[in-house]
């Protein structure tokens, strides 16, 4: 159903992401490196489309879901190595034998029936390339390739007391049965990560397939709706779509969640309890973003509301910031600031202008409080 709240794993209920499906389904099957980078912001399908890749792909799979401690300030060993092993112990039966006797030899592994159990401290504690060194022979010994997703990779640049980018640029290097896909809404934080731009960073220089995706356009965004209610023998007024698509931007999760309300309520409710989830998950989102940087939270609150605002230069929003605040901002300092919000994907620059993607952020930055 295209309007079902969850993220979809079947090909048939995912809408016009065909071009990008197959990119991606290309770097599964084909020899395009070991690493691809799916990338978009926030409610724009990436789970859905990592999902629905994975189903199809025919060797095991797993998947490192880091949405579930985004909120956390700081993420220790212990943390990734829970949801690595959660992962781990997610992959398909058919799978699962043959990797379970290849990790027995692990370090810091512990097997108990078909579970999995990670040690992250001690004299035992498992080190990633061992790990991933095993994956490998397992794969390479059944004849097949093991996928590794990392969902919302970013989120290891909080990362205290290890390094994930050591690994993946060792596995990138030397172990050919693996391929991983890091999936990014803060596409800034997420090539800092990898260290695009860094020759001191261990995957600086390596080549990376990447998909990605966007909002739907006015078209996409009406042939979405009227695709999904006719898919549930629901009959819309033009009207009330078109002003859907107007108020949500195209973002395809807003669009989804809206005809998912529509079912049982009128479109004004369906509408207004899309745009008051919006705002307090980009609310929400923001605050993960700014309870790192404390010292400087005024500052970047009062420059996104001028972004927000609609003052979009470098010298006008710098103005408008520091005439609110009733204090200088440093130069340099400011843009840091600019910087470190482009990266998490708060703002948006253009050419020479600096803008918020969309309106429901824009009304959701103007909640924040200093």
């Amino acid at each position: 159903m295209l309007f079902s709240p969850e993220p979809k794993s079947r090909r048939e209920d995912l809408y016009d992401r065909e071009k990008e499906l197959e990119e991606l389904s290309m770097f599964l099957r084909g020899n395009l490196g070991p690493m691809a980078l799916l990338l978009g912001l926030r409610r724009t399908g990436k789970t859905s489309l990592l999902k629905v890749s994975l189903s199809e792909f025919k060797g095991p799979t797993i998947t490192v879901d880091m949405r579930k401690i985004e909120e956390k300030g700081t993420i220790s060993y212990r943390d990734f190595t829970r949801l690595l092993q959660e992962g781990i112990n997610n992959i398909t039966k058919s799978w699962k034998s043959a990797i379970i006797e290849a990790l027995k030899k692990v370090r810091g592994v512990e097997i108990s029936g078909f579970k999995v159990y990670l040690a992250w401290g001690g004299k035992n504690k498992i080190a990633l390339t061992d790990l991933l060194d095993k994956l490998n022979d397992a794969a390479s010994e059944i004849g097949t390739k093991i996928v590794i997703a990392i969902d919302e990779a970013q989120e290891l640049i909080k990362a205290t007391g290890f390094r994930v980018d050591i690994a993946l640029a060792y596995a990138y290097d030397n172990l050919k049965s693996i391929k991983f896909i890091l999936t990014g809404s803060r596409i800034g934080l997420l090539y800092r990560l990898i260290g695009i731009d860094n020759p001191k960073a261990p995957l600086f220089g390596r080549a990376m397939w990447e998909v990605k995706l966007s909002y739907f356009n006015r078209d996409q965004s009406i042939d979405f709706l009227m695709k999904g209610f006719e898919e549930l023998n629901i009959k819309v007024n033009m009207n009330e779509i078109e002003e859907a698509v107007e108020e949500l931007n195209g973002i395809p999760g807003w669009l989804s969640l809206y005809g998912y309300n529509r079912i049982k309520k009128t479109h004004k409710e369906a509408l207004n309890e899309v745009k008051q989830t919006a705002e307090a998950m980009i609310i929400s989102e923001a605050e993960n973003f700014l309870k790192t940087r404390p010292q400087a939270r005024a500052r970047y609150i009062e420059i996104l509301k001028a972004v927000a605002s609609g003052y979009d230069k470098w010298s006008t929003i710098k103005k408008r910031a520091e005439s609110t605040l009733g204090e200088p901002i440093p130069p340099k300092n400011y843009t840091e600031i600019l910087n470190n919000l482009i990266a998490a994907g708060l703002i948006d620059k253009k050419d020479d202008r600096y803008v918020v993607p969309d309106k429901l952020m824009r009304n959701a930055y103007m909640k924040l409080k200093a």
